[in-house]
């Protein structure tokens, strides 16, 4: 199956899930209701949890700073799963540090 295919399936299932959950109905009344394999259905429920943790997990990496005295206060270093290397300074404003993460967050990073 081509790629497009792929794709086409994936939304299929997406918003069959989405569906089932909203209907109140068990999923083996939504399937047999829907005429769709409920094996199916548990497996592609399965694949799409299992690809949203693993992005989820790609995407950021546990930060560790120590909690330097209060005379020296150096900045700590984020280091992306890609590469990207972001440094923090130890005075920095926290809103400004915030907007960076969130657009680090909505980002492909």
């Amino acid at each position: 199956m081509t790629r497009g295919g792929n794709e086409e399936r994936e939304r299929f299932w997406r918003g069959a899930i989405q569906e089932q959950k909203a209907s109140g109905l068990s999923i083996s009344a939504f399937c047999r209701e829907r005429g769709v394999s409920e094996a199916s259905f548990f497996g592609w429920r399965r694949k799409l949890t299992r690809r949203a943790e693993d992005e989820a997990a790609a995407k950021f990496v546990p930060l560790r700073c120590d909690a330097p005295s209060m005379a020296t206060r150096p900045g700590c270093e984020v280091v992306l799963p890609d590469g990207c290397r972001i440094i923090v300074p130890g005075r920095c404003d926290a809103s400004w540090l915030r907007e960076i993460l969130e657009a680090l967050r909505e980002s492909s990073c």
